[in-house]
């Protein structure tokens, strides 16, 4: 993978667009980026590593804080990467989550995060979407994002962490790093099969043990300590001649009872015989006592029989009588009641006929109908009265209304006048609205400029005075400094002396003698003295960088401040902003109501005018019911006329038309109730002839003789059902006694019963008995076959769960580090001891090159607690004196060397792992202040190398040193408003 371009906006301190070539940056191969701390080297690396994964390294992905506070409110953050990954040239662009002020309304909206990549080599679609932007990089790399920081973005002072980490530390590292999840899920996967053969094992053994249970249970046999074949079919065969026995014991039992039975049936019907000849001759003796009594009973039902068709023409007699009566006196009624008329008392005094009065009630309905149109024409009489009463009321009320509307009328051009003049005053008003709201914001800003002021005057008070106590702590740092650096070249021959040793030559002349070695004093100045004292004196310089930048910063807040306020009065400014908020508030207000308004003004010229509609409506309406109620009025007139001509103003026509009804209907009554009192007489004269016909054919001398022969029919349905059963009695009796059997019975000795039917439910109870022993005994032998059965089959497949359960368990347990795995390590431990082991033999060739030959590292495997072995560790051997130590002894420079050969290594091996895609470029962050300038030639040595096998080499340190050994430089530069960069290439500065 190299890198091209990379353009970063909006996206941590960097608040504008700026934009990284580098090609030009790493035309050499090697390039230092540093800067101020905080100003945003680290963002560099994590604004690549978000383009290529959509997330940053380390805590940092956790805040997911990526826009710069820097930037404008609606600015986007962006980053842009092209590169060429796997030969394949392209163009990342990601913007972050993000938040950003509502356009309208309050609060903030968030943005969702996108991405895109665009194969600037036309070899492939683009693509639009997270997800598969994220997979076409992790297939072109061939590693994952964890990966990718550890081998491409070498943090150093996490391998220096990893060099001295603990085993369980280490193994989590190299998990991320490489992928042994497979072998993970090897374990897990032959440990649940384990697991899974183990229950499998428990269940048949269960099964086993169940089914054993139950022939203990069926057949009362006790196992023994381990069930078998031959004990489970000597229970079956016991359980088999059992049911025999008891199979022979149960036909005898029933061949006994069913001879009780055949014994105990023959008496039973004995004995029902016997007692139905005695039942016989006794129902014959009660017949021969009761002969008068049914003799009786046959007279008094023929009598009953006889009388019975003659009842009811006697009641028809009875009845045609009284209704007779009733019809005579209602005629009598109806004569009355039409006498009461003045105008039918003489038809009623005279011996009057049918004829006479029909004729009377035709000429009475004649005249009814005469006055009929007359009598339609007076009953609508209210109801026109009713309708000249309401077109009165009706013609007021408009009369009401119309003044009403005229007096509206007369004042609504004064209301319109009115809020035409209020509209045209909150027009105005609304006009001036934006001019004072500018006047206001612009006041606003520099009443604020002055609170602003006074807090950056006092901030720029102190900022001096902590750059002036600065300046005064580097300057004495920085004499200390030289001052030891002078005592210790003055005793630099006594340091040397010091490490002479007898036998070996000086490291100046090179004799092996040493007569005269130079001496110092006891205040001798050495080199960790001088280093303690730079580091100082670059700690001083580092605060007082700061404290001047932080005084430059105020004093230009301060200057653009005095250029906000300018000769404006505090107190002034004050009033005039209170003024225009007020004159403000007034405008908005008017400009509130100003629809309102507008709408008033309409709504008068609308009702002006429905007004003016409504009353010319009013004056059409009147005038047709004005000309209406004229007509009605005539109408009712002509009316009354009539009706006084036509009765002579002696009754009205309804009364005379009811009185005339009345008359016709009473005369009806009558001729209807004469009718029906002459048919009432005929049929009661034809009802005594058939009633007297009927008494003599059937041999009664009066109607009373008839009437006390009667009974109720149930009397008579009694007496015959008596009759009846006597007869059917006696007949049943003498069959009874004429029946063989029955005499023979009636003539033999009584048989005991009793004694029969006890032997009988004996033979039964011995035969119940029988049958139980001979159920349980079969049911005993048939449970037997199905469970002996089943035990024969759980037996024959628990065999081979077994062998198979040995086999799976002892498998792993060699995986999981148990059993027979003499090292006692995991399948996963194992592949990473593996891998590490890689990562050893790879940094060992940089490690002894940058040590001179001295360090190489040796892979330990010792065994850890409890004897467990993960084949982590990492110890240090030292061919100066050939022990191999603990790397948590070597220096701090030592350590540099150590972590950044592991590094290295790590990146070959991860690089290998990951199909031997070759990256092109990596970054190396900080660790180099802790070199002397021989380590760190050493070390540039070894990045040479990296950048001679076509690599490009980002150093990330803040080491002055490096500032001269490194011409390609990338300076980030921290300010107020946000950092920026600056590109200083052999080329030139950009």
């Amino acid at each position: 993978m190299r890198l091209h371009r990379l353009r970063i906006k909006a996206f941590g301190p960097f608040a504008d667009e700026v934009v990284i070539d580098f090609d030009e940056l790493g035309a050499d191969g090697l390039f230092l980026l540093h800067g101020q701390t905080g100003a945003g080297k680290t963002t560099v690396l994590d604004a690549v590593a978000f383009a290529l994964y959509g997330r940053v390294p380390g805590a940092r992905d956790t805040t997911r804080r990526l826009r710069s506070d820097h930037a404008a409110s609606d600015q986007a953050p962006e980053v842009e990467l092209e590169a060429t990954i796997g030969s394949r040239r392209l163009r990342i662009t990601r913007t972050p989550e993000y938040e950003r002020p509502k356009k309208r309304g309050e609060g903030m909206r968030k943005i969702n995060a996108t991405a895109s990549l665009a194969w600037l080599d036309g070899s492939g679609p683009d693509l639009t979407r997270i997800p598969d932007v994220g997979e076409a990089v992790v297939r072109l790399l061939g590693m994952s994002a964890d990966q990718f920081f550890q081998v491409v973005l070498l943090p150093q002072g996490d391998f220096a962490r990893f060099l001295r980490a603990h085993p369980d530390e280490r193994e989590a590292l190299l998990e991320k790093l490489f992928d042994t999840e497979r072998f993970g899920d090897i374990e897990d996967w032959l440990r649940d099969r384990a697991r899974e053969s183990a229950t499998r094992l428990s269940e048949h053994a269960a099964a086993v043990e169940r089914v054993a249970g139950q022939i203990v249970a069926i057949s009362g046999v006790p196992a023994p300590a381990e069930a078998d074949f031959e004990w489970a079919q000597g229970c079956l065969d016991a359980a088999r001649e059992a049911a025999e026995r008891t199979g022979a014991e149960l036909t005898a039992a029933q061949a006994a009872a069913e001879q009780a039975e055949a014994a105990h049936r023959d008496a039973l019907r004995a004995e029902g015989l016997r007692r139905r000849g005695v039942q016989a001759r006794d129902r014959l003796a009660q017949l021969e006592e009761g002969a008068e009594t049914l003799a009786e009973a046959d007279r008094a039902r023929r009598l009953a029989l006889r009388a019975a068709p003659i009842a009811h023409l006697a009641d028809d007699h009875d009845r045609l009588t009284a209704e007779v009566a009733e019809k005579t006196v209602a005629a009598d009624r109806a004569r009355e009641a039409l006498a009461e008329l003045a105008e039918g008392r003489p038809l009623c005094e005279s011996d009057c006929d049918d004829a006479t009065l029909v004729a009377a009630v035709d000429r009475w309905t004649e005249e009814s109908g005469r006055w009929e149109p007359l009598a339609r024409r007076v009953a609508e009489r209210p109801r026109t009265v009713a309708d000249i009463d309401e077109l009165e009321e009706a013609i007021a009320a408009a009369e009401r209304e119309a003044a009403g509307i005229r007096e509206l009328l007369d004042a609504a051009p004064a209301r319109r006048e009115e809020a035409v003049t209020a509209l045209r005053e909150a027009e105005e008003l609304r006009a001036q609205a934006p001019r004072l709201r500018a006047e206001r914001d612009a006041t606003r800003r520099i009443l604020q400029a002055f609170d602003d002021r006074d807090q950056v005057l006092d901030q720029l008070a102190k900022a001096e005075r902590d750059l002036l106590d600065a300046r005064e702590k580097h300057t004495a740092a920085r004499e200390h400094q030289l001052d030891l650096r002078e005592r210790r070249l003055a005793g630099m021959a006594s340091e040397l002396a010091r490490g002479l040793v007898d036998g070996e030559p000086c490291v100046v002349c090179g004799s092996p003698d040493h007569p005269a070695p130079a001496a110092g004093d006891e205040e001798q100045v050495g080199e960790a003295d001088e280093k303690r004292a730079a580091a100082d004196e670059q700690a001083a310089s580092a605060i007082r960088s700061i404290a001047e930048s932080e005084v430059i910063a105020l004093k230009e807040r301060r200057a653009n401040l005095d250029a906000i306020v300018g000769d404006a009065d505090r107190v002034a400014t004050k009033a005039e902003l209170d003024r225009l908020a007020a004159d403000l508030a007034a405008a908005e207000r008017a400009a509130a109501r100003t629809p309102t308004l507008r709408e008033a003004v309409e709504r008068i010229d609308a009702e002006i005018d429905g007004r003016r509609s409504a009353l010319a409506d009013l004056d059409s309406a009147q005038s047709a019911r004005r000309e209406r109620l004229s007509g009605l009025r005539e109408s009712l007139s002509a009316l009354d006329a009539e009706v006084a001509e036509a009765t002579g103003g002696r009754i009205g026509v309804d009364e005379r038309r009811r009185e005339l009804a009345e008359l016709c209907a009473r005369a009806r009554r009558l001729r209807e109730a004469r009718r029906d009192a002459e048919q009432a007489r005929r049929r009661l004269d034809e009802v005594a002839d058939r009633l007297a016909t009927a008494c003599a054919e059937a041999g009664f001398a009066t109607v009373e003789d008839v009437r006390a022969a009667l009974v109720p029919p149930a009397q008579i349905q009694a007496w015959e059902r008596m009759l009846e059963d006597a007869a059917t009695l006696r007949a049943a009796s003498e069959e009874t006694l004429a029946d063989p059997e029955v005499r023979e019975v009636l003539e033999a000795p009584a048989v005991d019963v009793e004694r029969l039917a006890a032997d009988l439910a004996a033979a039964r109870s011995r035969r119940d008995e029988a049958a139980q022993r001979n159920a349980v005994a079969v049911q005993r032998r048939t449970d037997l076959d199905r469970y002996v059965a089943d035990f024969w089959n759980v037996l024959d497949a628990l065999a081979p769960i077994q062998e198979r359960h040995a086999e799976l368990s002892g498998l792993a347990d060699l995986v999981g580090g148990r059993g027979q795995n003499s090292r006692r390590m995991s399948l996963r431990s194992y592949v990473l001891a593996a891998r590490l082991d890689e990562v050893l033999v790879a940094a060992s060739g940089r490690l002894r090159e940058m040590s001179s030959g001295r360090y190489e590292f040796v892979h330990s495997d010792t065994a850890a607690v409890r004897g467990r072995r993960r084949g982590l560790g990492i110890e240090v051997r030292d061919e100066y004196t050939g022990a191999v130590r603990p790397t948590s002894t070597l220096s701090g420079g030592e350590t540099f060397f150590a972590s950044l050969a592991l590094a290295l290594g790590l990146a070959d091996v991860v690089s290998a792992e990951s199909g031997g895609r070759v990256l092109d470029t990596i970054f190396i962050d900080e660790g180099f202040g802790t070199l002397d300038p021989e380590a760190l030639d050493l070390v540039m040595g070894v990045l040479d190398d990296l950048r001679s096998g076509g690599r490009v080499v980002g150093v990330v340190s803040h080491v002055d040193e490096l500032r001269a050994r490194i011409p390609s430089q990338l300076h980030v530069v921290r300010r107020e408003n946000g950092s920026t960069l600056r590109v200083q290439s052999p080329l030139g500065v950009s």
